[in-house]
């Protein structure tokens, strides 16, 4: 292993630096040398093709100029460069968060939850508590942010659903519950009766409009009567005035704000995780708007691949390549000079998600886009002891799901956009809408001949393993969120029913954990994919789970594939130390197309470098991965420059 041995230079590698280090002095001698640092005594990763470790490091301006060991950094400090002394500290390059919505990862000032799971009669109380400070006038909407779909909302003496808690609670206001994952929200009975028809009619949600021939017919598999859950398409259908950056128009005051006064600290918060480097999943013109914000105001701390993201299309599956490729050459146009925004990726949703809901009535299926039809599972909850019991044998529902795009259709749109020279980032849940998109990338492939894009899939929560083997043919760059994969039942118990079939008295951890099921070997199959040749990169989702992007947690979830003290899911399927050093580090550049210039630490490269708490090796050969979740960053260095130290 590398962490048990320093590899220094060879004299033909450190003859090679010699070049680049004159140039180094050259640079020197134009500019103040008090810009210039070494950077001893370090434990530092260069994550270079050859994976060398070094102890020295030394930083002209905004580049690195040297890697290497003590005696071969005494030229720098001769020179006058300012000395920092590592103290045997870990050093890795910034890291690249490749599927994360920036503006998210700080609260805004409005109502929220903070992603914590809650009994229905917190809900309500929460709800009493909000109303005054949020929502003041009659009749004006409350918005509570980061509700949790999928943990809490238990049932309590008073509430049974959560519509119950919200009307009891909603003094004649709607209200939305806003979902961390960002598909699935929750309304009261008045936000719920006041969906809109394509003419802009409220014509409400309930059973004559979803029902058969009914305007809102087609989006009945998004809507929950029972519990008041919408997702995905359904969403637009409510016209909540909010403050959702996808919502936000370029130049509302109130948006313009709200979002103004965050941008210092998103960028504190980028900086103390160490991220250097991101793909904004899902870019329109308002967020687009705010990052050049960030940048006039020196407060974009990272390059950004703003990924140009036509939301309301997918989900509608409507077919417009024309007019969303015309949209995406503008916008990477206007970015083409910018030294720290660009936008060369397009964003495409195929599908929805996995969760269902397990016990309203009737259960409320998931909408991933699946190659086999959902069962739909009879389960009984125990209210006083939390068991849950198979009370009947599942049923075939005849539903596999959405996909967005005909097969054809999606075809044709990746060919488009690989045709002229867009990286292709692609929201896939279900293991359907996965092979769709393998599909239409090798379609692309086939059309236009290899472009060695890098195209990238997030997510991928089921793979078939026939797919698991093509994903390195194609040469896919995959975004798992690694502390998404873990055993958690009361999570596991909305999606693992649906997909399985389960009978009368069976046991919920047989039903859960089968390891004979197809569900436990096609969930996240990190491992397999990587053997089969896929590049693994990483990406938080932040603010979906968390606002956190939280590098270190996803960083000891690959390797652990669970909560500590807690069984794996499917241990075969963990990834090494090195493998998820390599997804968050070079391999996150190459994603981005960036790697000649980010991603290691070599002569040339922008000096983009974090010092960490602890040797995350250390942690592994000690068998205590689980403690890397702990890591804290101590500083962050971007283009040469201190932005960050604790």
């Amino acid at each position: 292993m590398r962490s048990k041995q320093k590899q220094h230079l060879s004299l033909s590698s450190i003859a090679l630096i010699a070049g680049v280090v004159g140039c180094g002095q050259a640079l020197a001698a134009t500019v103040d040398s008090g810009k210039n640092t070494v950077y001893l005594n370090g434990e530092i990763y260069t994550q270079n093709r050859q994976h060398q470790k070094v102890e020295a490091i030394a930083v002209a301006d905004d580049k690195f100029v040297y890697t290497g060991n003590r005696e071969g950094a005494e030229s720098f400090i001769k020179q006058g460069f300012q000395v920092v002394d590592l103290g045997g500290k870990m050093v890795l390059p910034g890291l690249h968060d490749n599927h994360i919505h920036v503006l998210g990862t700080v609260a805004l000032d409005v109502c929220d939850l903070q992603g914590k799971a809650v009994n229905l009669d917190q809900l309500a109380s929460k709800v009493k508590e909000c109303l005054p400070r949020y929502a003041s006038e009659p009749g004006a909407w409350l918005k509570i942010d980061q509700w949790v779909p999928y943990e809490g909302n238990e049932p309590t003496a008073q509430y049974k659903t959560i519509l119950a808690a919200l009307d009891a609670a909603a003094d004649g206001h709607p209200i939305i519950l806003s979902g961390v994952d960002g598909h699935a929200s929750a309304y009261n009975s008045k936000a719920l009766s006041m969906a809109e028809d394509e003419q802009g009619n409220s014509v409400g949600f309930n059973p004559k409009t979803l029902g058969k021939g009914g305007v809102f017919a087609e989006l009945a598999p998004y809507v929950s009567l029972d519990t008041g859950v919408v997702r995905d398409a359904a969403k637009e259908k409510i016209p909540v005035g909010n403050f959702d950056m996808f919502a936000q128009k370029p130049g509302d005051p109130r948006g313009e704000k709200i979002y103004g006064d965050i941008l210092p600290d998103v960028a504190k918060v980028m900086a103390q995780s160490g991220i250097t480097s991101i793909q904004d999943a899902c870019s329109n013109d308002f967020i687009r708007e705010q990052l050049v914000k960030m940048q006039t105001q020196n407060l974009l701390n990272m390059r950004v691949t703003a990924a140009t993201c036509f939301i309301d299309d997918d989900y509608k599956g409507k077919v417009d390549i024309a007019g969303h490729l015309k949209k995406a050459q503008e916008v990477r146009a206007a970015f083409a000079d910018n030294p720290l925004i660009k936008a060369d990726a397009v964003k495409i949703f195929a599908d929805g998600v996995l969760e269902g809901d397990s016990f309203s009535n009737p259960p409320f299926s998931p909408n991933a886009g699946m190659l086999h039809t959902y069962q739909t599972p009879h389960l009984k909850l125990n209210e006083d002891t939390g068991a849950i019991t198979v009370s009947a044998d599942s049923e075939d529902s005849k539903n596999n799901g959405i996909v967005n795009y005909r097969d054809e259709d999606f075809k044709n749109y990746a060919s488009a956009l690989d045709a002229d020279g867009f990286a292709i980032h692609v929201h896939s849940i279900g293991d359907r809408a996965t092979r769709v998109a393998l599909d239409a990338l090798e379609a692309a492939r086939q059309r236009n001949g290899n472009s060695h894009i890098p195209h990238t899939l997030a997510h991928w929560q089921v793979i078939h393993p026939d797919d698991q083997r093509r994903l390195g043919e194609l040469g896919v760059f995959l975004t798992y969120t690694y502390a998404w994969i873990n055993q958690q039942p009361e999570y596991d118990v909305l999606i693992t029913p649906f997909l399985e079939k389960s009978k009368k008295g069976q046991d919920i951890n047989d039903l859960l954990y089968n390891k004979n099921n197809y569900t436990w070997n096609a969930t996240y199959p990190v491992q397999s994919s990587y053997k089969a040749g896929a590049v693994l990169v990483a990406g938080s989702d932040a603010p979906v789970d968390s606002r956190d992007p939280r590098p270190f947690m996803n960083i000891a979830a690959g390797i652990t594939r669970a909560i500590p003290g807690e069984p794996a899911y499917n241990a075969e399927q963990s990834a090494t130390l090195e493998q998820m050093l390599d997804a968050y580090t070079i391999n996150g550049a190459r994603a981005v197309r960036q790697d000649k210039i980010i991603g290691s630490i070599e002569p040339g490269k922008s000096a983009d470098f974090i010092v960490l708490d602890r040797n995350l090796y250390s942690l592994v050969e000690q068998g205590t991965p689980e403690q890397i979740a702990e890591t804290k960053v101590v500083r962050t260095v971007f283009r040469g420059q201190t932005i960050y130290t604790n």
